[in-house]
């Protein structure tokens, strides 16, 4: 199993490129099934709620594309003249919706295991010194975010069982309380940073990285995937040109079968346990 976070950053920019250049139904369909079997290789891990982000975002671009879309000669349906949504809807924008729907869904998939896959803290070890410190504010800015949720569900839910009231009058008295609590939390996050040193001198490194042959080899077999997929791009699809997509080429195909990598090395025995840590 790969675990170095430069692995994992090439697997995410090669699957992202393929992503968003390889929009052929069939490259997509097999980039969808190499993700899914890269995230149950890591099932044991945090991670599955993107999955249905990525579901609900995709939804969005068929919907728009059927219905305000009145190109195309193939037609689903007539509606009646209903603003906006009436008209003939087509298939050709149906298909259109569902290729960007599929790389908006592999896209949120793909962030979401690297996300589960990588600490934010191994990220932020990689970034050069001028970076170091943008990169560390992005990082605790971002954390603010689920924090501060859980903080106003906790708030509204002692609220509620003290017998207040809610609607828009009892914004007041979640605000404030939110308010002061994330406050409270930006101290903490500063007494932290100032415990540990941060700012005074060179930066040091508490678990270092390691490197392992599976990872020099995912590396390698990643970005040949990347470079494949930028140099030799599939045809793109267009469904209003024609419905039926031109097959792949066979490099096309070897390009995403390469970001399979990591779900392979994790099926493989773990025999380099000991070589990585050595």
């Amino acid at each position: 199993m790969i675990r170095n976070p430069l692995a994992w950053c090439a697997w995410a920019i090669a699957a992202l490129a393929a992503a968003f250049i390889d929009r052929n139904p069939f490259l997509q369909g097999l980039l969808l099934l190499v993700v899914i079997n890269v995230w149950l290789a890591q099932r044991g891990r945090r991670g599955a709620t993107s999955w249905k982000v990525g579901a609900a975002l995709a939804v969005v671009p068929i919907m728009f594309s059927a219905a305000l879309s009145r190109f195309g000669h193939h037609v689903l349906v007539n509606l009646p003249p209903i603003p906006i949504i009436g008209g003939a809807w087509t298939w050709e924008a149906i298909l259109y919706g569902m290729s960007t729907g599929a790389a908006l869904l592999l896209t949120v998939a793909i962030f979401g295991i690297v996300a589960a896959t990588v600490r934010s803290a191994d990220l932020l070890s990689l970034l050069p010194q001028p970076l170091y410190r943008a990169g560390t504010a992005v990082a605790l800015s971002l954390a603010f975010a689920p924090k501060t949720g859980a903080s106003f569900h906790a708030i509204r839910e002692a609220r509620r069982l003290r017998g207040h009231r809610s609607g828009w009058r009892s914004a007041p008295g979640l605000l404030v309380p939110l308010l002061l609590t994330t406050l409270e939390q930006a101290l903490q996050y500063g007494e932290s940073l100032d415990a540990r040193g941060y700012g005074s001198g060179h930066r040091s490194r508490y678990r270092p990285l390691q490197w392992s042959r599976l990872d020099a080899v995912a590396i390698i077999a990643l970005l040949t995937a990347a470079i494949i997929t930028l140099g030799f791009p599939a045809i793109p699809y267009n469904p209003y040109v024609d419905l039926a997509p031109t097959a792949p080429t066979a490099l096309n195909l070897i390009a995403v079968l390469l970001l399979a990598t990591p779900a392979v090395m994790a099926a493989r025995p773990r025999g380099d346990h000991a070589d990585h840590h050595a």
